[in-house]
Formats: structure tokens, C-alpha cells, sequence
């Protein structure tokens, strides 16, 4: 039995499904090369653009905490003016110092 050849429009597409990864990412990079995109510049700013995302979350999850940390302290301090607790609180008069 003789082999038969594939269509001469299959070769392009089983080609391209054998190389290896490496290879085509090499093969995409020298594309985009060619095409004046720096793929490493483009890899630094998604970077920099995840890094400064982590910072924003860390900065606003520090201020939440601290806005908490400062009303439990507030409620502490006013749970230890009362004489019985839960009694005599007057958040306005403890928060704003009115009379």
C-alpha cells in the first residue's frame, strides 16, 4: 500500500501544531520585532500595572483598618466612663464632646 500525501493546505496548519512552545513563543517574538512591539516592555508594564494594583489594595485595606482599630478604641473608652454598661452611653456627647 502506498502512503498518500496531505493536501498542500494542511501542511501550513499541522506544521504550526507541532512546533514547540519555546519555539513559538521565539516565533512570536521575533514577529512582533519585526513589527516594532518590544514584548518585554510590554511584559515590564503589565508588571508595573499589577505591582501598583497590589499597592492601591494594600493602601486602602490599611486605612479601613485603621478607621476600625480607631472606633473600637473609641467604644472602649467610652465603655469605661459608664457606671453600668450599656446604661448611660450618649455616642454624641462621647464622639463630639457637647454638654
Amino acid at each position: 500500500m502506498m502512503a498518500t500525501r496531505r493536501p498542500i493546505i494542511d501542511e501550513p496548519n499541522a506544521s504550526l501544531a507541532n512546533i514547540s512552545r519555546t519555539r513559538r513563543a521565539q516565533l512570536v517574538a521575533e514577529f512582533e520585532g519585526d513589527l516594532g512591539i518590544d514584548y518585554k516592555a510590554r511584559a515590564k508594564a503589565i508588571a508595573d500595572a499589577r505591582r501598583w494594583q497590589i499597592i492601591k489594595t494594600i493602601i486602602v485595606w490599611t486605612i479601613a483598618l485603621m478607621f476600625f482599630l480607631i472606633a473600637c478604641q473609641k467604644l472602649w473608652i467610652m465603655g469605661q466612663d459608664v457606671d453600668r454598661p450599656f446604661t448611660d452611653l450618649n455616642p454624641m456627647h462621647d464622639l463630639f464632646g457637647g454638654e
